[in-house]
């Protein structure tokens, strides 16, 4: 019997101290605490989030239907004879009281002398700054009048929207959602360009328009033309993105469904797991379900997500580790302004999460974090030319609602009602090499707060998503830091298959005592790939060296990765 009882002691002993010391871990002071495990795999789940969510904002389709165009400032006037000063010139007309900035271009003539010639070049200069504006179809008339007495009058007479309408009826679905433009309206293309945009965010969905003269004078018709493919997708993913202690292997399978609803809005599920299913060694499981659909000049969006991992420490007597994440995320992308080449968005995102860890299944209290996030910015998109800019400016701040936790008592600890910003910049140019066309890309990614985060809230380097020529099985994280990854591309042949090659560089630092404490601040590291794919498939190869680590920075090298992703 002794013998017999001794080694469940034993195990038992051993779980009890390797859960005293992650407990004593969690309860020391900032300078001696290190990332949890938990922490880490949410630090690595968000990485990944935020590298596919900035590929989906590259891949949108903007719909700019008129050429950028600089207006002129020109205000010159030919000599000619007769001519007449003129001290006043007014705008008249239906709507002319909705463009105050056409009365003030018009004032710029004021005193001076005028004729037929002058009239006609005013006019033409007002005409197109209207058509700058999206006004493609409102049209500015002279009537008859006599300038001897110093006031020249001009009427607007607006183009308004008459009917909108599919050009099949038998068409399913519905634009009432996807177009901030109605019956009657003033009709503005930069209104019909968002309305295009946000029926074409449908992947298995083609919409092309047509404006044809409407029953009333000064009317157009907005005629929508719609294909549409097969409205769902089975989507499987592989790569070696995860970490050997809970499985190198991550796979993925998503149903894709569009137009729901019949409201052009999208739905995604998803289930996500390790590969190598080597039962209660290690692993990881995840689901999420994504919904998102248009109104006119606004995008509303909700996602949920559940991911769990386990992993065995090889401790004297092995022992249990596992952690959960329930999340959830509201967010808003709200029209502010767009133009021939530019948009403008406020963007907006409730966040709740809810992390949980355990110790051969019992629950590490201290480690529980119920934490609600309130995030508000601004995001711009610019082309010039064949040039793509993107930039977003976020501030996020822990906030005490829908049950979040209250921080302790003690001042000088980790905080869950942090104040943050974050800014992401992405840039992509063509390049020419010879006759071939290849692209440099640029992406920024910096973080910034005065705060004590929480491990959970650190930004994290070097993995794929991040700085890469790193295998990810060691980051550095911090309070604040940033990233920039650089890129330059180039096709191999006609097939789609591009190589490419990287060069990344990051930084973190933290406040206070960890900020001494950490192994170090900064990465470098450099990546050579493939990537390709057919209709249905798409695949990335790649391997990366590690060009700068702090000491003690374990990283294979060089290191190796791929990804496939495959379409039904």
């Amino acid at each position: 019997m002794i013998q017999t009882q001794e080694p469940k002691r034993s195990r038992r002993l051993w779980k009890g101290v390797l859960a005293l010391l992650l407990l004593l871990q969690i309860n020391l002071p900032l300078s001696y605490a290190a990332p949890s495990p938990a922490d880490t795999e949410e630090q690595n789940r968000r990485s990944r989030q935020q590298a596919q969510e900035q590929q989906q904002r590259r891949q949108q389709k903007d719909i700019f239907l008129q050429q950028g165009t600089k207006g002129s400032e020109d205000t010159s006037l030919p000599e000619e004879s007769p001519s007449f000063v003129v001290n006043t010139l007014q705008l008249t007309g239906d709507g002319a009281d909705c463009f105050p900035w056409a009365q003030t271009m018009l004032n710029r003539y004021k005193g001076r002398k005028i004729g037929i010639q002058g009239i006609n070049l005013i006019v033409k200069r007002l005409t197109n700054a209207f058509i700058d504006r999206g006004y493609i179809t409102t049209r500015i008339v002279v009537p008859e009048q006599n300038l001897s007495g110093g006031t020249l009058k001009l009427i607007l007479i607006p183009g308004r929207v008459g009917h909108i309408r599919f050009a099949d009826p038998n068409v399913w679905g519905n634009w009432q959602n996807a177009f901030p433009a109605h019956p009657g309206d003033i009709l503005n293309l930069r209104n019909l360009e968002q309305g295009l945009e946000q029926m074409k965010r449908v992947p298995s969905q083609d919409v092309t328009m047509q404006l044809v003269p409407g029953k009333q004078p000064g009317e157009s018709d907005v005629v929508i033309n719609v294909k549409r493919g097969k409205p769902y997708r089975f989507v499987f993913s592989i790569d070696d993105s995860g970490q050997t202690e809970t499985g190198k292997i991550q796979m993925s399978e998503t149903l894709a469904m569009d137009n729901l609803l019949g409201l052009n809005d999208l739905f995604n599920f998803t289930k996500s797991g390790d590969g190598d299913r080597d039962g209660d060694l290690h692993g990881t499981r995840g689901d999420s379900v994504y919904y998102s659909f248009p109104y006119q000049n606004s995008t509303f969006s909700f996602t949920s997500s559940r991911y769990h991992y386990h992993q065995t420490v090889a401790t004297a007597q092995p022992t249990h580790l596992s952690g959960e994440n329930d999340s959830m995320e509201f967010h808003l992308t709200q029209l502010l302004d767009r133009d021939q080449v530019s948009k403008t968005n406020l963007e907006l995102a409730i966040s709740k999460g809810h992390i949980r860890s355990f110790v051969e299944d019992v629950e590490l209290e201290n480690q529980r974090y119920d934490t609600t996030a309130f995030k508000i910015g601004l995001s711009h998109r610019h082309y010039f030319g064949q040039t793509t800019l993107d930039f977003e400016l976020d501030n996020k701040r822990g906030v005490p609602w829908f049950g979040a936790q209250s921080d302790p008592e003690t001042p000088g600890l980790q905080t869950t009602r942090y104040n943050m910003w974050l800014l992401d910049v992405n840039l992509t140019t063509p390049v020419h090499f010879g006759s071939a066309q290849g692209r440099y890309s640029l992406s920024f990614h910096g973080q910034y707060t005065r705060d004590l985060l929480w491990g959970t809230d650190y930004i994290s380097i070097g993995n794929r998503y991040t700085v890469r020529g790193f295998d990810g099985e060691e980051t550095l994280s911090a309070d604040s830091g940033w990233y920039l990854r650089n890129e330059l591309s180039i096709p191999v042949n006609s097939s789609g298959l591009e190589a490419y090659a990287g060069l990344d560089y990051g930084e973190v630092y933290g406040n206070g005592a960890l900020d001494q404490n950490l192994l170090g601040r900064i990465l470098t590291g450099a990546v050579l790939g493939v990537r390709g794919g057919t209709q249905n498939s798409h695949y990335d190869l790649f391997v990366g060296w590690p060009l700068r680590q702090p000491d003690g920075f374990v990283a294979a090298n060089p290191t190796y990765g791929f990804q496939f992703v495959y379409q039904i």
